[in-house]
């Protein structure tokens, strides 16, 4: 009696411990194998533990799957950097949106920076400058800027930015909903990027253009359909004038 009791508690101890390894499985590495099954991931985290959030029809075989994981790190061409620093126009031809340019020696918001964080910056609407700072939006998974429509508002902000050289702005990238939380904010970073690229082709001082991503964080359209999808894949603009 004394052993079959000794031999069932080893075995619920057994399976105690495999379930728990199960659930420990479950609550990291079936979110990152996944990726966005669960439409979001922390959702996908409540999900597990009976907190349901929001869902809808997957659509498309793409959201369930999401975009390949991987990090975007800026490299540092201080090549470019001087070659624009000096004034050569020359580089500016070899600039599109794929050119690691590095970002201004100005470090926004720090203690011993004179221009404020992106928050001291204003919006477009507080300066009365909506149709010059228009918003740019994307195709999914993707960072080009090559429609007319987008070419056409850069060329206007870096007209007005060469015209008022007392201008900064903060470019924010932002995407919609599908997709790992870390991989949209490499591609918030990239939409960002590419757009500060061009303005610096354009002949923008590359030291008053300051880039941020957001990744899928601040959507300004809250359906989850194609359309309000399409809204969230954007860069906004945020204006500090220091005349």
């Amino acid at each position: 009696m004394k052993r079959s009791l000794y031999t069932a508690l080893v075995i619920l101890n057994f399976a105690g411990l495999v379930l728990m390894t199960s659930c420990q499985r479950s609550s990291g590495e079936f979110l990152e194998d996944t990726k966005t099954a669960g439409r979001y991931v922390g959702k996908g985290i409540y999900s597990m533990f009976g907190k349901h959030g929001d869902s809808r029809q997957i659509q498309d075989t793409q959201e369930f799957v999401g975009p390949p994981e991987e990090d975007f790190v800026p490299l540092n061409d201080e090549g470019i950097y001087r070659q624009l620093s000096m004034g050569d126009t020359k580089a500016l031809d070899e600039i599109n949106v794929h050119t690691p340019i590095p970002q201004s020696k100005e470090s926004p918001g720090d203690i011993s920076s004179a221009i404020p964080g992106v928050d001291g910056f204003a919006t477009p609407a507080m300066m009365n400058l909506n149709e010059v700072f228009s918003m740019i939006t994307f195709d999914y998974n993707d960072y080009s800027i090559t429609n007319a429509e987008s070419l056409t508002v850069i060329k206007n902000i870096a007209n007005y930015m060469k015209r008022n050289d007392t201008v900064y702005i903060f470019v924010e990238g932002h995407c919609d909903e599908r997709g790992s939380s870390k991989y949209n904010l490499a591609l918030g970073t990239r939409r960002s990027n590419s757009v500060r690229n061009l303005l610096i082709k354009e002949g923008v001082n590359l030291d008053k253009v300051f880039t941020i991503s957001y990744g899928k964080e601040r959507p300004i359209a809250l359906g989850h359909d194609s359309t309000s999808m399409a809204q969230n894949r954007r860069t906004e603009f945020k204006i500090l004038n220091k005349s």
